[in-house]
């Protein structure tokens, strides 16, 4: 019990980073991870996903890591474990993270107006929006326009254009700063503004200074052609429950036809851990040091409340900068974020505790219920033994 709970080496760190351990190992019941299995299976059975990979990790340990139901349904294709996904909004916390290492930097401050790299926001209903707003959601855009981004969408080749079309539409919700609403607006503009103020695409940052630090070898901005990774996406499918409908697979030709900040990404359970460890441990990797402390507080401090329900009991749901919060009376019990492709992923910091499930069924309505159980089986549990070994 005691070896498992040593620190890895920094070689066992790079191969490995979440090596397999009996949840028992970890203080965790066996029971409790069947019964996230059982929860998880019984979605697929009653066709409320199509199919799902599961990751359990505690003190940086794989307690479970297992999958369920299919792939591709149309083909009857089994689900299979590292499978890669399409995390949409889980982009958006990465986008959010090279945003703060530019601003660690001094290239960005968060007071700067988005006018300052896009002509198309000096307007006189855009020029309010500062990097700030749209690291919060608080710039007033709306998720959706009448416009033609969403009417003629193909006719947009990159994501200048996406975020010219949105200073010229303009925040019409309400004067920027006045309060919260969730848009993807706001981050495919921060997206445009990281390239502008680097002179690089940001999707090439994102790469150099995050994935490959990470060692997020399986994370993709852009899918292309003769990529091997392309053979471990999962289908799209959409419908919900009982009417699951392939709407994607690929087959040469990308959803995207160029990466979309707020919802383009693609990634895998593991590599996502990678991602949110570097968050738990204040922005270090492997003794490297690639966010300030300054960097995570502001990622983790509550801007907003939001009307997101949660299945975390007796916790607040909130917003920082671009990372959804968990707290209660103020401090951040838990982070994480979710894709409306039906992927999910939270960290409880305290507990060292990690739980993604991903799936590929879009609009599912299985979150809450999975924040239920993980909560009153997993997190509260460990928290409550961590209290009464503090006390």
């Amino acid at each position: 019990m005691g070896d498992e709970k040593k620190p890895l080496t920094k070689e066992e760190s790079t191969r490995n980073p979440f090596p397999e351990a009996t949840p028992e190992s970890q203080g965790i019941p066996s029971g409790v991870i069947d019964r996230l299995g059982e929860l998880v299976s019984g979605f697929v059975e009653a066709e409320e996903i199509v199919g799902a990979e599961l990751l359990v990790i505690k003190n940086r340990r794989t307690i479970m890591h297992d999958v369920f139901g299919h792939d591709d349904r149309r083909g009857d294709k089994a689900m299979v474990k590292n499978t890669i996904f399409s995390i949409r909004s889980m982009t958006k916390p990465m986008t959010g993270v090279v945003a703060q290492m530019l601003i660690d930097d001094g290239t960005l401050k968060l007071t700067d107006p988005v006018a300052k790299y896009l002509d198309s926001f000096d307007n006189k209903r855009s020029r309010g929006v500062t990097i700030e707003h749209l690291l919060t959601h608080r710039s007033g855009f709306p998720m959706k326009s009448a416009g033609t981004l969403w009417s003629n969408y193909s006719s947009y080749t990159n994501i200048q254009q996406v975020a010219n079309y949105w200073g010229d539409y303009g925040p019409r919700l309400f004067t920027p700063g006045e309060r919260y609403h969730y848009a993807d607006a706001n981050v495919d503009t921060l997206g445009a503004v990281i390239e502008l103020a680097k002179g690089k695409p940001t999707e090439v940052l994102m790469e150099n200074r995050l994935f490959k630090n990470l060692g997020m070898h399986d994370t993709i901005a852009l899918l292309r052609q003769g990529d091997p990774r392309v053979d471990r996406l999962a289908a799209k499918h959409a419908g919900g429950r009982g009417r699951w409908n392939q709407y994607w697979q690929w087959r040469g030709k990308p959803y995207f036809s160029f990466p979309m900040f707020a919802q383009g990404f693609y990634s895998t359970p593991i590599d996502y851990a990678r991602f949110l460890c570097m968050v738990m441990d204040d922005g270090v990797v492997n003794g490297k040091r690639l966010l300030s402390k300054d960097a995570i507080a502001r990622m983790l401090t509550p801007a907003s409340k939001t009307t997101m329900p949660t299945g975390f009991a007796g916790l607040e749901s909130s917003y920082g900068q671009l990372m959804h919060l968990y707290n209660k009376g103020g401090k951040v019990i838990a982070f994480g974020h979710s894709g409306s492709d039906g992927t999910y992923a939270w960290a409880w910091p305290s507990q060292d505790l990690m739980v993604l499930c991903f799936t590929q069924s879009r609009g599912n309505i299985t979150m809450n219920r999975m924040e239920s159980v993980i909560d009153s089986l997993l997190a509260r549990p460990v928290l409550n033994q961590l209290r009464r070994q503090h006390d």
